[in-house]
């Protein structure tokens, strides 16, 4: 039997509807203990680092296949 309550319509599928409820949890939960702005420049820091890497690492595998 299919529920057909407005929040229905607001999802592709079942797997988009519980990913986007565990975004909202967690929006929730970061909401209810802030970082320190010095958490947050760390994180942003941390992020940067990564996607540099993640991008050196993939150059380096293309000019590998070149």
């Amino acid at each position: 039997m299919q529920n057909n309550s407005l929040a229905d319509g607001w999802f592709i599928n079942d797997f988009h509807r519980r990913n986007s409820m565990a975004a909202q949890r967690e929006v929730l939960q970061m909401s209810l203990h802030p970082c320190s702005r010095e958490q947050k420049l760390a994180q942003i820091a941390r992020i940067r680092q990564h996607s540099a890497t993640t991008k050196e690492s993939a150059n380096l595998e293309r000019s590998k296949k070149a």
